[in-house]
């Protein structure tokens, strides 16, 4: 990707103004989306939002979340509401999805911590719902399933096709606060397993739990999902339990599509949807 002259003069004046990296630093493109922008240089990661409010919100969160648990975030060391811009400090560790072996105990500890924390903070206030109706989620995962089914095998086009038979769980109101894209991908952990970082909260919002939890279950197995689940006070009842797998499945659908659009530079995401298609469209426990 292609880092251009604007990008270069805007972070090399947060450097110098905020003795963040030194001048002769040179700066990376991570990723160029729609809403943002997000560089590497040096030690720090920098972001710029084309959304100065939902910029405003983020900041706010991580401030929140660091002073409040254990697990460690993003902690936001300059930010410039005229730029749209914060950076903080690249975190230690490797994401989870480039690991085949999930100890799931410290995993799912740290995420009963960080996730427990998000609720406890009442920080639902500062973040906006995300009302995204279970029926669209039907209809956008069996739109990508046709856009993978030639690169499934005819059991795995099956049992993703029966899953999807029945109706989606219907909708509910008690939205509380969410990651929102709790994958493996933004899980870091260290040589033995311990998380070292949560990462990615761009998509904070007010949403079904089901959603965070559905996550886990698809990257960690649907029992590290429903002991998070349980810790965090929320029974596995059948209905429960199946709004998560609903949700499970949804996700993995949309990874498989990302990662067959890109299947060289997106190899991780290419072989955790194939680690994790056995339990994510396995038996219901």
């Amino acid at each position: 990707m292609h880092l251009e002259d604007v990008d270069r003069t805007m972070l090399a004046e947060i450097g110098r103004r905020h003795g963040l990296w030194d001048a002769d630093r040179e700066p990376e493109l991570i990723s160029r989306r729609a809403e943002n922008t997000t560089f590497a240089v040096g030690e720090c990661i920098v972001r710029r939002s084309t959304d100065p409010r939902a910029l405003a919100r983020e900041v706010a969160l991580l401030g929140a979340l660091a002073a409040s648990t254990t697990v460690p975030v993003p902690i936001p060391l300059m930010y410039d509401p005229d730029l749209g811009v914060f950076a903080y400090r690249r975190l230690t560790g490797t994401p989870l999805i480039h690991l085949r072996s999930r100890e799931s105990e410290p995993v799912e500890r740290a995420l009963i911590d960080v996730l427990g924390t998000l609720r406890a903070l009442g920080a639902a206030h500062l973040l906006p719902a995300d009302p995204y109706p279970n029926e669209a989620w039907r209809r956008d995962a069996l739109d990508a399933f046709e856009t993978i089914r030639p690169h499934l095998t005819s059991e795995q086009a099956r049992r993703i096709a029966e899953s999807f038979d029945e109706a989606p769980p219907p909708d509910r109101g008690d939205v509380i606060a969410q990651h929102n894209d709790l994958g493996a991908e933004h899980i870091l952990v260290d040589d033995v397993g311990r998380v070292t970082g949560v990462i990615d909260w761009t998509d904070a919002a007010r949403a079904d739990p089901a959603r965070d939890l559905g996550s886990i279950y698809r990257d960690l197995g649907p029992g590290s999902a429903f002991r998070v689940s349980e810790a965090l006070g929320q029974p596995v009842t059948d209905d429960e339990a199946s709004r998560i797998r609903f949700h499970a499945r949804c996700t993995w659908i949309e990874d498989a599509a990302f990662a067959l659009a890109a299947p060289t530079s997106r190899q991780a995401y290419l072989d955790n949807v194939r680690h994790t298609f056995g339990h994510t469209f396995g038996p219901a426990r």
